[in-house]
């Protein structure tokens, strides 16, 4: 994605007089208000709320140019979006349309002047409102981002190779939960199994349970003889309910098939379980003593609910959930520590374990980790401490992220891309200096929040904003399947729980009510049948996604790729980051010489304000693919033979022995990177996380790799951050492999002060040989391949082409790639002396052959 600095006077404003109000509902989608990027003839779509309590007359969206002192230079493109003049329009309203940026709008302006978008709604008595903002005009960027996929090479990363759909494809809900039940229905209004459709037909996991551990704690007595403990037993206990809850389990074997597919987290609400400021009572009124007493229920909980005919035992155990919400200053607060956070789980972690030895226990279950607040001073009173402290006695770290994807002021807060990938590489790197490793990291709950669209009801597009967001997370999540030991998408089934007083849903649903949002009972909500959701397409997109992770490279870090082969299938993945659709040129680096029977592709976008989920199969001639706005794709190509993996790309991360060093003008930074195992062929990228004032640089002058010098591209993923409180990112930095050394220096340079290069990471990929040039194939002319006949085969030494034409050069390769033999003299060619296997023939014309030598 382009980054552009916006350099004139901002003045994006939604102005209301007697009570007007007007705003573009869906511009965050061509990214934050005030620093949007348009080319001439973009048509852009737009969904317009106006309210009035006057007499409605126009909306116009104009173009214009203005100059230093704000004054119209230009104007272009006038369009009269909605116009009382075709006839009475209401008072209140939202609508979608489209407007065009004209065509002849200069994409160079004279020094001063800049671009302002005006859109305003006019009254015939009240005056108007507008949410007009600057905005960029720029040559529309026609270079199509080039896509590797080399099908036979396995990429690994810290011995994973495979798409672990257990870890990634989950739903945030437990088999037993009641709103699996109920009156569910498909798009036709046929009944369906939930379970069974989602579960089974989908191929999702779960799951999280923060609600029966909290319920059973609020119910359940005090112990007599210890002030503040759970009865252990006896009457209305933990051993007397857990019980009760596993012959109830036992008796629903309808349920029981799902287990294998409940990988369970196992969380505490806040309250009753926190025992520090502000506690909360139990349901019976009592209060937990300190964090043994937590614990301990805790760890009693797992064994008497969680064994024998009860339910499976949870994988993972969250000490409580996001104790640090609201309690110490709110997600841009950086002076409160959370110490007591810290020794509660430290507590809560030895009483768990007392009880359960084998429980895996981590924490601190964070809403919103912004390392970089207060120049990361958060950092050090949140995380750092809370590692420092607690770190030693966590099995895991647990952690939540999300995309802000909507405000109700019309901006947008993204950790997709590379922000995303500076919060984790913060904490890999300071989890090796501290524990010489990176402890695995939960990602309990991920995806969108829609905040621009709370106590509303339900939208397509609300949930469009929630699935792209969960999209561009799990690419970044299953970069590191060695670390990542879950990551979650926040989406609950009904969450019937969670509608507002008013009756409007909760945001993170799986179903719906299938005549929302047009009928509403006052004081009980919507009725109708439950269908899903746009946010099924999620599960949707990937459900069929599986095999072993294969190397793949992308030129451009908005295009995030990865692939997966199983059999003679293909599963290439292409998520776009950028804000505008991205045309993508693929190529397959195929050493087998395999055809293309067919390509399916699953292409998630928006069209207009309505999700979409296009399935569709495309020619096998196809070279570039469409990837829309933010949108997803995931084609399944499938070949004609099995693809074999017989080469490798090995991945590790190493990490710099300094971290968080602040960033002084002209003054170079030094950092060791160290113990690094290289292969002959290989490549290495340098990752430099960066916190800093939106007013500084965000790359470096300078970058030395043991004294040479390397090129500093200017392009990270993701957008500019320009409405986070600064830029926090990684950096991806190309680095000749040929400099890297068993011990690495690095050094980096700033021409200005401020802000923090929070952590340094050398990201090896050793390949067996030298993957990268091999024979190779575009997915075009995939399927017309030429094949040649060839006598004796399979051979012992001497073969021949049956028909020779206008060939002039037979090459013979090994199943890896490597060319080990060459000919001119095309009769009686001979391989005698080379060992007994499969071989590949390549004539100069392009014809192909499978050779076998006994």
């Amino acid at each position: 994605m382009k980054k552009i600095k916006l350099l004139a006077l901002l003045l994006f404003t939604v102005f209301s007089y007697g009570q007007n109000t007007f705003s573009w509902g869906n511009s965050s989608d061509y990214g934050p208000k005030g620093s949007q990027n348009f080319y001439p003839g973009q048509v852009i779509n737009m969904t317009l709320s106006y309210s009035t309590p006057g007499d409605f007359s126009y909306i116009q969206v104009i173009l214009q140019e203005k100059n230093a002192a704000n004054a119209i230079v230009n104007s272009y493109g006038s369009d009269y979006v909605r116009n009382e003049g075709a006839g009475q329009q209401p008072n209140s309203d939202t609508f979608s349309t489209t407007y065009t940026i004209a065509a002849n709008a200069p994409t160079t302006l004279p020094a001063g002047n800049y671009y302002f978008l005006h859109m305003f709604m006019w009254t015939v008595s009240n005056g108007g409102a507008n949410d007009s903002r600057n905005v960029n005009i720029t040559t529309e960027n026609k270079v199509n981002t080039k896509v590797n996929v080399t099908l036979n090479a396995k990429h690994i990363v810290g011995g994973k190779e495979t798409f672990e759909r257990s870890k990634y494809i989950g739903i945030h809900a437990n088999q037993g939960e009641a709103e699996w039940d109920g009156n569910n229905v498909d798009a036709n209004g046929n009944p369906i199994d939930l379970r069974d459709d989602l579960l089974n037909g989908l191929d999702v996991y779960l799951g999280r349970d923060t609600g029966g551990i909290t319920f059973n704690l609020n119910q359940v007595n005090e112990d007599p003889a210890r002030s503040g403990f759970a009865k252990p037993t006896g009457s209305n206990s933990i051993a007397s309910r857990g019980l009760n809850a596993r012959n109830s389990y036992a008796s629903k074997t309808a349920i029981h098939p799902y287990e294998s597919r409940n990988e369970l987290i196992l969380a505490g609400q806040l309250n009753p379980f926190w025992t520090g400021d502000d506690q909360v009572a139990t349901g019976k009124g009592w209060f937990l003593a300190n964090g043994t007493a937590t614990g301990e229920y805790m760890g009693r909980y797992i064994n008497e609910f969680h064994s024998g005919n009860g339910e499976p035992a949870p994988s993972w155990v969250e000490v409580i959930n996001e104790p640090a919400y609201e309690r110490y200053g709110g997600p841009g607060n950086f002076t409160n520590d959370i110490q007591d956070i810290a020794d509660f789980h430290n507590e809560v972690a030895a009483a768990i374990k007392a009880q359960t030895p084998n429980a895996l226990v981590g924490g601190y279950t964070t809403a919103f980790p912004n390392f970089e607040k207060g120049d990361f001073q958060r950092w050090h009173k949140r995380w750092k401490l809370f590692m420092d402290v607690a770190g030693a006695n966590m099995d895991f770290f647990s952690i939540h992220l999300y995309d802000i994807a909507s405000k109700p002021d019309g901006k947008i807060d993204l950790r997709s891309g590379s922000n995303i990938e500076a919060t984790f590489d913060m904490m890999e790197q300071y989890s090796t200096m501290l524990f010489n490793n990176v402890k695995p990291i939960i990602v309990s709950e991920m995806g969108g929040v829609m905040n621009g669209q709370r106590n509303q009801d339900w939208s397509p597009y609300r949930d469009w904003l929630w699935v792209k967001s969960a999209n561009a997370q799990l690419m970044s999540m299953m970069e590191r399947p060695n670390i990542i030991a879950k990551a979650l998408p926040f989406l609950v089934l009904k969450a019937q729980w969670g509608s507002t007083p008013q009756g409007n849903p909760y945001n993170n649903r799986l179903m719906r009510q299938e005549n929302e949002p047009a009928t509403f009972v006052p004081g009980y909500g919507y009725t109708g049948n439950w269908v899903y959701s746009d946010m099924i397409k999620f599960y949707q997109l990937w459900s069929d996604v599986k095999g072993t992770r294969v190397d793949t490279t992308s030129d451009d870090l908005d295009i995030q790729v990865d692939a997966y082969v199983d059999g003679n299938k293909a599963y290439i993945i292409l998520n776009n980051l950028e804000f505008v659709s991205k045309d993508v040129d693929l190529k397959f680096i195929d050493t087998q010489f395999g055809t293309i029977n067919t390509i399916n592709t699953k292409h998630f976008y928006l069209d207009n304000v309505t999700p979409v989920l296009l399935v569709e199969s495309i020619p096998t001639t196809t070279s570039t693919v469409t990837v829309g706005a933010e949108g997803t794709m995931i084609l399944e190509v499938t070949f004609a033979n099995a693809i074999t993996l017989n080469d490798s790309n090995t991945e590790t991360k190493y990490y710099a022995t300094d971290y968080l060093k602040p960033i002084v003008a002209n003054q170079t930074e030094t950092f060791q990177v160290n113990g690094v195992s290289k292969n002959t062929y290989g490549e290495a990228v340098l990752r430099l996380g960066v916190g800093r004032p939106h007013s500084k640089l965000v790359y470096p002058s300078s970058i030395t790799v043991n004294n040479i010098a390397i090129t500093i591209p200017s392009d990270w993923r993701g957008y500019d951050q320009a409405q986070r409180e600064r830029f926090f990112g990684v950096l991806e930095i190309p680095v000749p492999f040929n400099l890297i050394q068993a011990n690495n220096t690095i050094e980096v340079t700033y021409p200005d002060a401020g802000g923090h290069i929070s952590s340094v990471t050398m990201q090896i990929f050793n390949f067996n040989r030298d993957i990268r040039t091999p024979p190779t194939a575009s997915v075009k002319g995939n399927g017309k391949l030429k094949q040649v006949k060839i006598y004796p085969n399979p051979t012992k030494g001497i073969f021949n082409l049956s028909a020779i034409h206008n060939t002039t050069e037979v090459k013979i390769y090994t199943i890896s790639g490597v060319e080990v033999k060459k000919f001119t003299n095309l009769k009686d060619m001979d391989i005698s002396d080379l060992e007994a296997g499969i071989y590949f023939v390549k004539t100069n014309t392009g014809g192909v052959a499978k050779l076998i030598k006994n």
